[in-house]
């Protein structure tokens, strides 16, 4: 179901919605996702602050405590606690290293005694990890040094260092993954917003006209008033109370007045307001909206008057008697570029250029950045006599009176060909800067420019031609030469009072974005760490994207590249674009670097709203994680191939549930079947068409009144009825049942939930149940954080509960991000309240796969057989309860086209069970488009057709002929290959493995698939290359090394290599992988259950080697703990003589019994020479069986042989 509803649909519709139809009406339509409606990194305060700590110089620094490391041998984990270097008052972070099983290393670092309860996702009640696969590891040594302690286990060793804290991991001797290496660690402790601004910002009495006029009582339309911005601000950077000043016309000869928020009101004039804004010297940053930006002609009338001298350049008259309030009233301006002693008095005037100009002396400090340290400011002096300009970084340093010299020194390169240095003498000041002449050249004294010039090693000289410079070569050059001497008062910082916490910053204590207000009464409590994985140019996972497989640099700096992280925050997307790294219904923050040395991966458990940054670091890939609050509980991976650490993955957090057979097959949907007689007559025609499907759809539209488990009692009066006929041909049936329910006091479950406490709560903790906007108009949200409410929703689906359900009724959670229409960002807010006092944003990405664990333990319970359960909103251990699909695509070529790499990544991120909507659901797709979808969907893990409740219908033989049959027929592949997708599955569920997989997963080693996402493996078996371009008749296909068969032709080709082959409209290139056996069932039927006793054929493609192996899983199809069988097969040359032997063996009996024989064995690649004769040997004697030979591929007919026997088949020359 789409994000939000669309005005486009049948008034008849919007009725329905009673209420809630004021709403509908509200919406402009749309034609793509509303971009404004989503935030970016920098509209997300604790994504900007932390985005931008890079090499730890702006952010802190920790260490672990000097003795505080201490092993536990039993758990084989080290404790110990880390101290922020940059703010020492803070309490120690307990640090926890865990070495568990299957290689995997775990860092835990949060509060010891926060002042809130912080939210660890590890947490039992949120099922993310499975305890019972995580154990400690058994073969480890440690090594605890002076300076680091070192890990030790198989080829992999761990280097933990302890000032400054970060891990380093070798494989062999080589990095392949780094923790902190860049310094990106920050954890936010909690602090009380009361002491804030004590602890920042000095408060003082303030004496005189102004006393005891800033207090907690100011009216809220402002406090003291003044006649001058400079005036206000000095008085509200005396004032902890004081927020910001704001100059209203209106006012009069007073028009500043100072404001305890920082919020705009109405007025006829307009408002600007100057935001106090506390770093290290309480500087202040101006900002002016919704007004004009402030220019210096703006305010020609307000604080000084603008003269034009007979150069052009803007000159402020006003002068001032210090650096500093010049400097201040600079930084107050947009206009202002610079101060100047342009007269040599000691006073100074504002300037709109930077420029100095050649005079007797003059001297420009450049405009004040003031969240930049005091010494890291620049000032540009300017030399008479002498044509170069130079500049040196104010904060130390004056030129001293009658220093300047001419001389030649050396100049050495920097940086790039734009960069030069040149020194005088050690004591003297050293230049950074372009070339002489030039403006922007900075000074440094000895040490600091050798510091600069530390990461070069190459130089160059100028030979006094303007336009020339010569590499490598000494030559000398007539530079200005100055002493230098420490500042004055001007400058310099005050002492700072040592800081317990960081500088406050907007957005840590309240956020605003697209009319909402975020309350944040807990304040900032972001965490982030970089991990590097050295040497691996290609990462993937971070599902859910509509992105490339191998994920992008998000820094900009990379053609093609993204300038916004990638991000984690589950979201109702209204037809959500393509190619960007915009959050989508579900978040796993999982991330696989490959290469070919071998496979790491991180996996960051935390499941608050989350970003990510990628970029190539000096060292390899890094991935910067971001999130907003929570702990750092980080899984380090370690493998020698992607199925490794897919494993490794499947073991922390569970693998795929073993889905029913049926639930394999192809699902029928559409938003929505209006009635009884419209399913009937849909399912009916399948039949007359002879198109297979297993499972028909119910939308919202079936309930009553939008309340789920019910029925609509006029448009589906006998649900049961409906569903025996439906379950008399061997289909299921699934309704859509979602997490908001209606505020309706005739409703029983809002009854309930109302009366038993279920739903989630409002912000501020009075107890009252949090209301939203959904399909049914006012709704409320189940808590399923709450152990009750769980209870309760799974006891919804017993029969006595869900009166008209049935045992062939499966469900479809949808909406479940939470979509609450009319909130932020079409969602909960963040400062809900869960149980436990739990708020949303800890929780945030976990709702939706609550939501599908509360309705697969309702369907255990019900049925006592596999559950089935479809989940829009997901998150790290979701495979557990289901299938979720990519949402809200559209009818069109690129959505086609995307969906491979969108599902290749689920795949990667350790969610086999996926699938996209086949045809999109917004839109009309043509016969081409719908038939090519068919074509790609059959090799989908989850097969559903879907469409919106505007788009016209789609049933498969809605287009008449030839598209019936060309969909039919693509309907079937997927029926042929069940029993082959059924074994992929058991291997999902039991090693981890996707069951779409890219090319890199099968072919670690070869670098032209690690950004392949154009064609994809089904298991290890099958290469699917699907057209996704309108008439296309032809595709380049890329076959790895080994031997490939046409799924149909049989035709060879010899990898690797690329070539073009035919692609008709009638089927897609498909091919069949040398070396692995393919089981498959060739007989038409209507639907999965009728197979069930169907015969096999075994397709047998040879490798180089004229060999194959492959398996199939047989149970029962459905049972929770259903005996099973695996058997495998085999085809090599005899050891003796000439000819080939076909094997089966029992690999893993677990009692299943099956009846069904092997009706056919195809054989592609055999030689061509004749075949005398073929007998099978076994189940109680030999046999000679009937063959057919071409030069393409050699079949035996009739075996007769059990698919769960032990056999031979021999084929002799």
């Amino acid at each position: 179901t789409m994000a939000l509803p669309n005005p486009s649909m049948a008034s008849a519709r919007r009725l329905m919605f009673g209420a809630s139809a004021l709403l509908l009406l509200a919406l402009p339509p749309a034609s793509a996702v509303d971009r404004k409606k989503f935030k970016t990194c920098d509209q997300a305060a604790f994504c900007k602050r932390n985005r931008f700590l890079k090499d730890g110089s702006l952010g802190p620094g920790y260490a672990i405590v000097e003795g505080s490391l201490r092993v536990v041998e039993s758990e084989k984990k080290l404790l110990a606690k880390l101290k922020n270097t940059k703010y020492p008052l803070q309490d120690p972070l307990p640090l926890t290293l865990s070495l568990l099983n299957n290689n995997t290393f775990r860092v835990q670092i949060t509060e010891e005694n926060p002042l809130h309860k912080r939210w660890e996702a590890a947490t039992p009640s949120a099922d993310v990890l499975v305890p019972s696969t995580i154990q400690p590891m058994q073969e480890v040594a440690l090594d605890i040094q002076d300076d680091q302690a070192v890990v030790s286990f198989g080829d992999t060793q761990i280097f933990v260092a302890y000032d400054p804290f970060t891990i380093e991991a070798r494989m062999g001797g080589k990095p392949v993954l780094s923790v902190n290496d860049l310094g990106l660690m920050n954890f936010e402790a909690y602090r009380p917003k009361e002491s804030i601004a004590d602890e920042n910002c000095e408060s003082v009495t303030f004496e005189g006209p102004h006393k005891n006029k800033y207090t907690s009582d100011c009216p809220d339309d402002g406090c003291q008033t003044f006649a001058s911005l400079v005036e206000g601000l000095e008085a509200c950077e005396k004032l902890a109370d004081c927020g910001a000043v704001v100059e209203r016309p209106e006012n009069g000869d007073l028009p500043f007045e100072l404001r305890k928020e920082r919020k705009l009101q109405p007025s006829p004039g307009g408002e600007t307001a100057y935001t106090k804004k506390c770093n290290d010297e309480c500087k202040f940053t101006a900002y002016s909206p919704p007004a004009a930006d402030v220019t210096l002609e703006g305010w020609a009338e307000k604080v000084c008057k603008v003269i034009e001298d007979g150069s052009g350049s803007a000159c402020h008259p006003k002068k001032y008697d210090s650096v500093s309030t010049a400097q201040r009233a600079c930084a107050l301006l947009d206009g202002c570029a610079g101060i100047t002693d342009e007269d040599g008095d000691g006073k100074w005037s504002l300037r709109t250029s930077s420029e100095p100009r050649a005079s007797s002396g003059s001297t420009v400090y450049r405009k004040v950045c003031t969240d930049a340290e005091p010494n890291r400011k620049v000032v540009a002096v300017s030399v008479g006599g002498h044509a170069g300009i130079h500049s040196f970084r104010m904060g130390k340093y004056n030129v001293v009176p009658g220093s300047v010299t001419v001389g030649s020194r050396p100049l050495y390169k920097h940086v790039s060909e734009d960069y030069f240095l040149y020194h005088s003498e050690p004591d003297k000041a050293w230049a950074l800067g372009p070339k002489p002449g030039d403006s922007d050249v900075w000074m440094y004294t000895k040490s600091e420019a050798e510091e600069v010039n530390s990461a070069t090693g190459s130089w160059s000289y100028y030979d006094g031609d303007s336009e020339t410079w010569i590499e490598d070569a000494e030559m000398s050059v007539g530079v200005a030469e100055v002493e230098l001497e420490a500042r004055g008062e001007a400058i310099e910082p005050a002492a700072k009072k040592e800081q317990k916490f960081p500088p406050v910053e907007e957005g840590m204590w309240e956020e605003r974005f697209d009319g909402h207000t975020d309350s944040k009464p807990r304040g900032p409590a972001a965490v982030a760490l970089d991990v590097t994985y050295d040497g691996a140019d290609h990462v993937y996972g971070l599902a859910e994207h509509a992105s490339t497989v191998a994920l992008k640099d998000t820094t900009g700096k990379t053609a093609g590249a993204y300038s916004d992280p990638y991000r984690l925050y589950n979201l109702d997307v209204f037809e959500y674009e393509l190619d960007v790294p915009m959050a989508l219904y579900g978040a796993i923050p999982l991330v696989t670097a490959h290469s070919k040395q071998g496979t790491v991966s991180s996996f960051w458990l935390n499941s608050a709203e989350t970003f990510i940054d990628i970029e190539k670091g000096n060292r390899g890939k890094v991935a910067h994680w971001i999130s907003e609050s929570g702990t750092i509980d980080l899984f380090l991976m370690f493998g020698d191939s992607p199925k490794a650490i897919a494993k490794e993955y499947a073991l922390l957090t569970g693998f795929q549930a073993m889905p029913q057979e049926f639930s394999l097959g192809y699902h029928q949907c559409r938003w929505n079947y209006k009635d009884e007689d419209d399913v009937k007559t849909v399912d009916a025609g399948f039949d007359e068409h002879d198109i297979p499907y297993d499972t028909i759809w119910l939308d919202i539209e079936h309930t009553d009144g939008k309340k789920y488990f019910t029925w609509d009692s006029s448009l589906f009066p006998t649900p049961k009825a409906m569903q025996d006929n439906i379950k008399s041909k061997g289909r299921k049936m699934v309704t859509i049942i979602d997490p908001h329910i209606k505020r309706d006091n005739n409703y029983h479950v809002h009854k309930d939930a109302e009366a038993q406490g279920l739903y989630v709560k409002q912000p501020g903790g009075g107890g009252k149940s949090y209301e939203g906007w959904c399909w049914p108009g006012s709704v409320s949200y189940l808590d399923f954080f709450n152990p009750n409410t769980l209870e309760y929703w799974s006891n919804k689906f017993s029969f006595d509960e869900y009166e008209g359900s049935t045992d062939i009724l499966y469900t479809w959670n949808d909406m479940n991000e939470p979509s609450v229409f009319n909130g932020p960002e079409v969602t909960m807010k963040k400062d809900a309240l869960h149980w436990d006092d739990v708020e949303h944003r800890d929780v945030h990405n976990l709702y939706g796969m609550q939501v599908a664990k509360g309705t697969w333990h309702g369907q255990a319970k019900r049925l006592g057989k596999r559950p089935f359960v479809l989940t829009r909103s997901f998150f790290a251990g979701s495979q557990r309860f289901g299938a979720m699909w990519t949402g809200d695509n559209e009818a069109k070529w690129d959505h086609l086209e995307a969906s491979v790499p969108m599902l290749l990544s689920m795949g990667l991120s350790g969610f086999p069970f996926v699938g996209a909507d086949v045809g999109g659901f917004f839109g009309d797709p043509d016969e081409e488009l719908l038939l090519r979808w068919y074509q790609v969907g059959a090799f989908y893990p989850f097969f559903r057709g879907h469409g919106h409740i505007d788009t016209k219908r789609r049933e498969p033989w809605l287009f008449g002929e030839p598209w019936t049959t060309r969909i039919r027929d693509a309907i079937r592949t997927r029926y042929r290959l069940l029993p082959y997708v059924y074994t992929l599955f058991s291997e999902a569920a039991t090693e981890g493995l996707p069951v779409m997989r890219p090319l890199f997963m099968e072919f670690p080693s070869d670098e032209s698939t690690f950004e392949m996402e154009d064609q994809f493996m089904l298991g290890d078996t099958i290469l699917v290359k699907p057209v996704t371009k309108k008439g296309a008749t032809t595709a380049s296909v890329y076959f790895p090394a080994g031997v490939w068969y046409g799924w149909d032709t049989y035709v060879s080709f010899k990898g690797p290599r690329s070539a073009t082959v035919k692609a008709p409209i009638d089927k897609i290139p498909i091919f069949l992988r040398g070396g692995f056996i393919l089981t498959a069932k060739e007989r038409a039927r209507r639907n999965s259950l009728v197979m069930k006793k169907d015969p096999y054929t075994l397709y047998v493609p040879l490798d180089a080697g004229k060999a194959a192996r492959g398996t199939i899983f047989l149970d029962d199809g459905e049972s929770m703990e259903s005996p099973s069988l695996l058997v495998g097969f085999s085809f090599a040359p005899k050891e003796t003589g000439s000819g080939f032997v076909l094997r089966s063996e029992i690999v893993s009996d677990n009692g299943y019994q099956a009846a069904n024989i092997v009706e056919r064995v195809v054989v592609l690649g055999l030689s061509t020479a004749a075949v005398k004769s073929v007998e099978v040997v076994g189940e109680g004697g030999n046999k000679v069986l009937e063959f057919m030979q071409t030069d393409k591929h050699f079949t035996v007919r009739k075996p007769g042989v059990g698919i769960a026997a032990t056999w031979e088949i021999h084929i002799d020359y």
